[in-house]
């Protein structure tokens, strides 16, 4: 692997446009606030240094970039008129402004000949200007488990339905949860949940990175049955789904719902609808009740509302949430529709 420092003018990162592109594994593109766009034009007139960029340069001569995306976008924009400084568009600025701008100097680290895994680890290592979340940081992860929740099951229908967002990856770190989750309680032996932080989301991606023999067969058994439950939910939910906005209950109520579907004598598929019933009415209580401060009335989802917003991703914290689930569940089939603590 070769390295290289060149400093690029401005004009000069607008001119070699075309031939810029990012990888796969970037962030989402214009993730910056106006008021961050700004301060990036503000640096450039008082001449103050930017940390540098880095590109990786391809077979082909064009270039990747590894760190800098947010800073380009803004450039550019700024530079054909998409973006105003202060009010001012570039083309409004006194010549000696346009000029000014034009020739500062960005300092770009130049890889040639590295590796795609290399690239991924700096990409990770170097976000600066905006941290890195979970979704993003799985995104630079490479593998069959990576794959799949990245393009199968984020694609499926039931998640491309609910409400939560799909900005910097937030559907695809549910699904991340929902998988390692399932595969976790799945395994012979082991009946509890996983933690869900983005340390042991990386492990099991690289733990399935490349299945091969039993755990290829696991791998393909288990993907399988994630989309099945799948499926029930979005029979069951329907459009409605759009209703379901927080993350932490959206795993929850997929796990309680894969778990009810693997004992088909407790639990027929005809009952996914009252299933999908349940899980508005409780939402809609939960929320009912947050609203009221301490003035609340019903301790049973006050205790539940704690568990989904204190320590969500945690493993006892998930436990508990199923465990509770399971009471409701039981409480509003055996009530003809009511919520425990009502």
């Amino acid at each position: 692997m070769k390295r290289k420092v060149e400093n690029w003018s401005l004009e000069k990162v607008l001119k070699e446009r075309t031939r810029i592109s990012f990888p796969e594994y970037q962030r989402e593109k214009k993730l910056w606030s106006p008021e961050k766009k700004s301060r990036l034009i503000d640096t450039i007139l008082e001449d103050i240094d930017i940390p540098k960029l880095y590109f990786n340069q391809t077979a082909d001569g064009n270039y990747e970039v590894v760190d800098g995306q947010q800073r380009l976008w803004t450039i550019w924009e700024f530079l054909i008129g998409e973006f105003a400084y202060k009010g001012n568009k570039f083309a409004k600025l006194t010549k000696s402004q346009r000029d000014w701008i034009e020739q500062y100097k960005l300092q770009i680290t130049v890889f040639e000949d590295a590796d795609d895994a290399y690239l991924r680890k700096l990409f990770v290592r170097l976000q600066i200007a905006l941290l890195l979340v979970t979704g993003e940081k799985l995104h630079a992860l490479s593998g069959a488990m990576k794959e799949f929740v990245f393009g199968k099951m984020v694609s499926h229908k039931f998640i491309k339905a609910l409400g939560i967002p799909t900005r910097r990856f937030a559907k695809q770190t549910l699904c991340a949860q929902i998988c390692i989750n399932s595969f976790m309680r799945s395994k012979p032996g082991i009946e509890s949940f996983a933690t869900t932080r983005y340390e042991n989301l990386q492990h099991f991606f690289q733990e399935y990175g490349q299945p091969q023999g039993k755990d290829k067969v696991f791998f393909e058994t288990r993907t399988t049955k994630t989309q099945i439950v799948l499926n029930e939910l979005s029979k069951a939910f329907g459009d409605r789904a759009s209703e379901l906005k927080n993350r932490s209950y959206i795993l929850s109520l997929y796990l309680f719902f894969e778990e009810l579907l693997g004992n088909q004598d407790e639990f027929p598929k005809a009952d996914s609808k009252r299933f999908a019933e349940f899980s508005f009415k409780l939402w809609k209580r939960l929320r009912e009740e947050a609203k009221k401060g301490f003035d609340r009335t019903n301790k049973e989802l006050y205790t539940f509302g704690t568990y989904l917003s204190s320590a969500p991703t945690e493993k006892y914290q998930i436990d508990r949430r199923n465990q509770k689930l399971r009471e409701y569940y039981d409480h509003f089939k055996s009530t003809g529709g009511t919520i425990k603590g009502d």
